[in-house]
């Protein structure tokens, strides 16, 4: 890796940058001081720029160039490519908001220019100014008034305890499921502390989606006596899709053959689980590589346009 001056040579990320609802948000003594604070590096063709599993210290945009992104659902499973990453895309957010590590593996694909602004910067002009933030009282009212309550936490965490009128989403999978969402009414996220809910109510707002996030999450309100709610409708939560449904069964502990029976069905859970990881990697791989190939689809259509415009223009003299 190579630390550079940055260069204003081409205004592609630029305009992606000023185009993005998220600093589309932000005022103006904000970009510009964004912009004074990006630092451009540079990466040769197979670097690792991000690894899967390392702390979130940067967040990027790219000058010039492309990489890929790729997973490893468990430590000895095949690693799976995702997504292809061009100029003006940006990457690193996740790991910044959440504090959690890199969920993915970034390598450059070929020579590449980045612009990255620390965390530090990250969270003062992007995250805080970016963010709304509700209490329970206000989160319930907000229901009342027809917002739409949506859990990121993993559908184990969600099933032994959630906000009645909730909907469940996993935070690794929100990314396929944004075209399902209904944009006409306000998303309040909750997760367990309010750190994965931040990460998600920016990849929403990243999508021109109305969200919010449940302050402190499901921690903040165990103390709170009652904590049922009742949207003023329940249907119609998310378009489209059927509702799931999480039941627990009452399991008897009489006999040995029970317990093996137990074990059993654990065994079996735990490898429908690896399963359904790994189905989530795939389908979000094809969800990115379907988001490229419609992005290359619009450059190709006004490269078209042009040149008929050039050829009727020649056709004219």
């Amino acid at each position: 890796m190579l630390i550079e001056e940055t260069q204003d040579d081409s205004g592609d990320w630029m305009t992606a940058l000023l185009r993005s609802p998220i600093f589309q948000r932000l005022p103006p003594t904000n970009l510009q001081k964004i912009l004074m604070s990006l630092e451009a590096v540079h990466f040769s063709k197979g670097e690792v720029i991000v690894s899967q599993g390392s702390m979130g210290d940067y967040y990027y945009l790219i000058k010039n160039g492309q990489c890929e992104l790729t997973r490893r659902p468990s430590p000895n499973a095949k690693e799976i490519r995702l997504a292809q990453l061009a100029t003006g895309d940006t990457f690193g957010e996740d790991s910044l908001l959440s504090d959690a590590p890199r969920n993915v593996t970034i390598t450059a694909l070929t020579d590449i220019s980045l612009l990255r602004l620390n965390k530090q910067h990250f969270v003062s002009l992007i995250k805080e100014p970016s963010l709304k933030f509700v209490t329970y009282p206000e989160m319930q009212e907000a229901v009342r008034q027809g917002a739409i309550l949506l859990d990121v936490r993993t559908p184990d965490d969600y099933q032994n305890h959630h906000l009645d009128g909730s909907i469940n989403e996993p935070f690794f999978s929100l990314r396929m499921q944004l075209k399902t969402l209904n944009r006409n009414r306000p998303i309040i996220v909750v997760c367990g502390d309010g750190k994965t809910s931040e990460a998600a109510v920016f990849l929403l707002l990243r999508n021109k989606i109305n969200a919010m996030i449940l302050s402190g999450g499901m921690a903040a309100i165990q103390s709170v006596p009652e904590h049922r709610i009742t949207p003023a409708n329940e249907l119609d939560i998310i378009d489209d899709r059927p509702e799931s449904l999480h039941q627990k069964h009452p399991i008897s502990s009489s006999g040995s053959a029970q317990d093996n029976q137990i074990r059993l069905l654990q065994s079996e859970i735990e490898a429908l689980k690896m399963t359904n990881q790994q189905l989530n990697d795939k389908c979000m791989k094809l969800e990115f590589d379907k988001q490229h190939a419609e992005k290359q689809a619009r450059i190709l259509h006004k490269q078209l346009e042009k040149l008929t415009q050039v050829l009727d223009k020649l056709k004219g003299e």
